[in-house]
C-alpha cells in the first residue's frame, strides 16, 4: 500500500514537470539567475552580485518609485526576448520628462544580457542605442562597462561615447584596432584626418566617390571635413534631423554652428564640453534639465559657479540660487522660507519648478516639519514627490485640488473638474482594470506591461493616458503612477 502511495506521488510529480520540461530543456535565464543566488553563501552575501540584486528580496512594489526607480530582473521573467527587443526599439527617442525616469529603469534594468547568445546580444544593442538616442550618456557608459567592458560588440556605441566627450584620442585608437567590416567610412576618414593624414583620407574618400559606395549625406559631410566646403544652411536644415552624433562634431569643428532650437536634444550635451562661458553652459544645462536629460544636482550647483552672466532672466535665477545657499548655511528660517518661494516662481518659468523641489527636498522638509505650512509649501512637497506629510486641503484652484487628491488618495471634496483632470482622477478613484493586462503579469510580463503603459502615456490622448496609469497601477508602480498623474496636472 505504501509503496503504490510513493509511486502515485512520484508519478504525479513526473507529470507536473512534464510542461516545463517540454517547454525548454536548456536553462532560461531566470533560473540561471535564481540558481545564482541560491548558490551564494553567506561569505557571498557581501559580494557585488548579491549588492547589485539587492531588491530582489527587499521589493516592496509601493517603494519602487524613488528618485532613481529600479525595476527587478523578475519583471522581464518570462518576456520572449525578441518581443522585448521590438518593444523596446519602438519606445519614442523623445519621451515627456515625467515619463523619462521610467523609461530609463526599463533600459537600464537586468534584463537577459548574455552577448554570447545572439537573441540576448540583439537585446542588449537595442537597449544600449536608445540610452543614446534618449542622450543618457552616463548611463550609456556603464552599461557598456557592465556589460561588454572588451567592446566584443559595443565598439560603434563606445566610438560615439568618446567622441561626445571630446576624447577623440581614445576613439581612435580604438579604430585602429577594429576590424575595418565593423568600422564607417565615415569613422575611418575622421581618424585619419584627426591624425594629420589628410592626404591618405582624401584618397580613400576620392575612391569611395568614384566606385559610388558612399551616399549623398555621407559626400557632403565629408567634403566639408576634407576641403571645407560651404554648406546650404537650407539643405541642413531639411536633413537635422539624420545627423549622426559624428555628422554633428564634424560640422560644429569646421565653423558650422547650428542654432540650439534645431540640434537634435540629446546632442547638447556634447556642447557642454565645448562651451567656455558659465551663461551658455547654464543655458544648455537649464534645456536638458527640463528634458529630464540631467539630473537636478547637476544643474543647481553650476549656479554658485562665480562668474559673469550678463542674460538678466539667468542673473536672477542665478542670484535666487545663492541667496536661498545663503540662508540655508545660517539657517536662518524666514529667510529660507522666503527665498524658496521666491526661487519657486522663477524656476516655474522656466519649466523647471519640479526640479527645483526635488534639489531642495530636504530644505522644505525641515521647514514644514517647523510649522511651515502654505500652498507653495504644498506644491513644492506635491512636485518632490513628498507626500508623507500633506495635512490641508486646497482651494486655490482645482488642479491643485485634483493633485493634492491624488497624492493622498481622497477624492471626497473635488468638485468642478475639467475633462482632463476627471479622466486622470478616475485612473485613480475608479480604475478598471484590463483583463489582458492582468493575463500578462500573470504571466511573469510585468516589464513589458510598463512598456506598453509608457506608448500609452506619451500617445498624447486622454482614454490612452487614462489606460497608461491604470496598466501602471496594475503592475504595482502606485507611486510612479502618481508621479507622473501629479506632474501632468500642476503643469497643466
Amino acid at each position: 500500500m505504501i509503496r503504490i502511495k510513493f509511486a502515485s506521488i512520484f508519478l504525479f510529480l513526473i507529470i507536473l514537470g512534464l510542461p516545463l520540461f517540454a517547454e525548454d530543456n536548456k536553462p532560461s535565464w531566470l533560473n540561471k539567475k535564481i540558481l545564482k543566488l541560491q548558490n551564494l553563501n553567506d561569505k557571498d552575501a557581501t559580494s557585488s552580485e548579491l549588492n547589485t540584486n539587492y531588491i530582489v528580496s527587499t521589493i516592496d512594489l509601493n517603494d519602487l518609485a524613488e528618485e532613481n526607480l529600479t525595476l527587478p530582473y523578475y519583471y522581464w521573467s518570462w518576456s520572449n526576448v525578441e518581443d522585448l527587443t521590438k518593444k523596446i526599439g519602438n519606445l519614442d527617442i523623445n519621451p515627456k520628462p515625467q515619463i523619462r525616469e521610467l523609461v530609463l529603469s526599463i533600459l537600464t534594468s537586468e534584463m537577459p544580457n548574455d552577448i554570447k547568445i545572439a537573441k540576448e546580444a540583439n537585446l542588449y544593442i537595442t537597449r544600449l542605442n536608445k540610452l543614446l538616442e534618449i542622450g543618457n550618456y552616463e548611463e550609456a557608459q556603464r552599461f557598456i562597462k557592465n556589460n561588454d567592458p572588451d567592446l566584443r560588440i559595443s565598439y560603434h556605441q563606445q566610438f560615439k561615447l568618446n567622441i561626445l566627450k571630446g576624447n577623440d584620442t581614445l576613439a581612435c585608437a580604438q579604430f585602429k584596432i577594429e576590424s575595418s567590416e565593423n568600422t564607417s567610412l565615415t569613422q575611418k576618414i575622421y581618424c585619419l584626418d584627426y591624425e594629420g593624414k589628410k592626404s591618405e583620407a582624401k584618397i580613400i574618400y576620392e575612391t569611395a566617390k568614384t566606385l559610388n559606395r558612399i551616399s549623398d549625406h555621407e559626400s557632403l559631410i565629408l567634403e566639408i571635413l576634407l576641403y571645407s566646403k560651404e554648406i546650404d544652411e537650407t539643405n541642413l536644415t531639411k536633413n537635422i534631423n539624420n545627423l549622426s552624433i559624428l555628422d554633428y562634431v564634424i560640422l560644429q569643428k569646421n565653423g558650422i554652428k547650428i542654432e540650439n532650437k534645431l540640434i537634435p536634444i540629446p546632442l547638447l550635451y556634447y556642447n557642454l564640453s565645448q562651451i567656455s562661458t558659465l551663461e551658455k553652459r547654464l543655458f544648455t544645462l537649464e534645456k536638458l534639465a527640463g528634458l529630464g536629460i540631467i539630473t537636478n544636482k547637476k544643474l543647481f550647483v553650476i549656479y554658485l559657479e562665480e562668474d559673469n552672466v550678463y542674460n538678466a532672466a539667468l542673473l536672477k535665477r542665478k542670484k535666487c540660487i545663492n541667496e536661498l545657499e545663503a540662508a540655508l548655511l545660517i539657517k536662518k528660517t524666514v529667510h529660507i522660507r522666503e527665498k524658496l518661494t521666491k526661487c519657486l516662481l522663477i524656476f516655474e518659468k522656466i519649466g523647471l519648478s519640479s526640479q527645483f523641489s526635488k534639489y531642495y527636498r530636504e530644505a522644505i522638509k525641515n521647514e514644514v516639519n517647523d510649522g511651515w505650512e502654505t500652498p507653495t509649501s504644498i506644491k513644492m512637497r506635491l512636485l518632490s514627490k513628498d507626500y508623507s506629510s500633506l495635512g490641508n486641503e486646497l482651494s486655490e484652484n482645482s488642479n491643485f485640488s485634483s493633485a493634492q487628491s491624488i497624492a493622498k488618495n481622497n477624492f471626497d471634496k473635488l468638485n468642478d473638474l475639467n475633462a482632463n483632470e476627471q479622466n486622470i482622477i478616475d485612473a485613480f478613484r475608479n480604475p478598471k482594470f484590463n483583463v489582458q493586462i492582468a493575463a500578462m503579469i500573470d504571466q511573469g510580463k510585468i516589464g513589458e506591461v510598463i512598456i506598453s503603459s509608457i506608448k500609452l502615456l506619451e500617445s498624447g490622448n486622454s482614454t490612452d493616458f487614462y489606460n497608461g496609469l491604470v496598466a501602471l497601477i496594475q503592475a504595482g508602480l502606485i507611486e510612479t503612477a502618481k508621479d507622473i498623474a501629479i506632474r501632468t496636472i500642476l503643469k497643466s
